[in-house]
């Protein structure tokens, strides 16, 4: 996997411009597949491209399905599997994110996944199964899974005398925390690396107090003291050493191994599980994996949905498909070709059946994994339109208030402007 690909919560609207631009209703063509084959599509590099083509060829070797092939790389992907399904030429099996599913089924894109009857979604992790959902129909069944978690420099957090909680513990706690930890290390490193422009901390940081980030019809929960409170802990954590200065932040803005995290100089930071992976992948000083803070009463963490499989509303090999997906969540040997190369693998069954066999880290990743899945709480709906802008615009308003070219009052303005307009 490489580590400066996008994370997967997120998809820019251009992609869903282009899709509604297209007017992609679903009309009788049909796509292109061949007798006794199906087509596939998916995104990611090299790593990916070899676990799926092994798992898919030992399909074709069992059955004698023909699958042809599309893959690209994150970058690219959206734009061409918007004209292909504009064009009602898209792929039987297709690779879908969470934050686009939404805009491809209005469409009618998509079939209804619960239309298969060779195909349980019901194997994957219950808090996976409301991400490929549509009110009441399922468009998407997990492929792979991730979940945020505290990454810790265990040589640097030793140093430090600090001593990372295993229970239950507040986001206040977490600055205590790292204040002492700056203090241990000295003037040039720092106990957490800066999260106050990470939209998905900010989420847990509120669901925290039990309610969701999002209500039911897509507008924000969240409230502006909430926000106000979570930009001035990371401002005061700034300003006390707890946390990197905003020009060493913005030297590794967008590239693990340049941060703060991947260079050891902070003891602590904010990370999915596939990012955590990557990081002990650059050197061999050890990492951990922990829950950040959360509360045991009110599970601010979700297992979340690295990618999914969905099947084109026009293919006419959807049974085949639903059969091809079921193979690739549940066979032992499909399950040994992917490994963790997708993602963390969505059924307990996989990471049990993949226990032991593993790396240190990816190892360490599946066992957080597990964790999570026994203390999380699903989300109560998926990113609305506008989530993907809001997470780009409150990095933005964390980095103004970090170098004081604004204020906290008008990074708050700011947001919820932007939330209220959609834009």
């Amino acid at each position: 996997m490489q580590i400066t690909r996008r994370t997967l919560l997120g998809v820019g609207t251009g992609t869903v411009a282009a899709l509604a631009a297209a007017g992609c209703g679903v009309g009788a063509a049909p796509s292109a597949s061949t007798p006794g084959s199906l087509r596939a599509t998916w995104w990611g590099g090299d790593s990916e491209n070899g676990a799926l083509n092994a798992a898919l060829d030992r399909y074709t070797e069992r059955t004698g399905l023909q699958v042809q092939r599309e893959s690209l790389p994150w970058d690219g992907y959206w734009d061409k599997l918007a004209t292909q399904t504009a064009a009602r030429n898209a792929p039987d099996l297709i690779m879908q994110a969470g934050s686009q599913i939404p805009d491809y089924a209005d469409r009618g894109a998509l079939l209804d996944l619960s239309s298969l009857s060779d195909l349980d979604p019901s194997v994957v992790d219950e808090g996976l199964r409301s991400f490929g959902a549509v009110e009441d129909q399922l468009f998407g069944v997990v492929a792979a899974a991730n979940a945020t978690g505290l990454v810790s420099s265990d040589e640097v957090v030793e140093e430090a005398g600090i001593t990372v909680p295993e229970q239950a513990w507040s986001w206040d706690e977490l600055a205590e925390l790292a204040d002492e930890a700056h203090r241990g290390l000295g003037d040039d490193r720092w106990g957490v690396a800066d999260a106050g422009g990470d939209l998905i901390a900010f989420i847990l940081y509120v669901r925290d107090s039990g309610k969701e980030f999002y209500a039911d019809d897509g507008t924000l929960n969240a409230t502006p003291e909430e926000l106000t409170a979570w930009l001035t802990l990371w401002h005061e954590l700034r300003a006390s050493g707890g946390a990197p200065p905003p020009d060493v932040t913005a030297e590794g803005a967008g590239s693990l191994p340049s941060s703060p995290l991947g260079q050891h100089r902070v003891a602590m930071g904010l990370a999915w599980t596939q990012d955590f992976v990557a990081l002990a992948a650059l050197d061999d000083r050890p990492r951990s994996i922990s829950l950040p803070p959360h509360s045991t009463e009110n599970p601010s963490l979700w297992m979340n949905a690295a990618s999914l499989w969905s099947v084109s509303a026009t293919s006419p090999s959807s049974a085949a498909a639903g059969e091809l997906i079921s193979y690739l969540l549940t066979d032992t040997e499909a399950i040994t070709d992917l490994g963790v190369r997708l993602g963390m693998p969505p059924t307990q069954a996989a990471r049990d059946q993949l226990a032991g066999s593993l790396d240190p880290a990816p190892q360490a990743a599946m066992d957080y994994m597990s964790l999570v899945a026994t203390t999380s709480r699903p989300l109560n709906r998926l990113w609305p339109s506008g989530f993907a802008e809001l997470r780009t615009l409150l990095s933005e308003i964390n980095e103004a208030v970090a170098f004081e070219s604004s204020s906290i009052s008008a990074g708050v303005e700011q947001f919820f402007q932007a939330a209220e307009s959609g834009e």
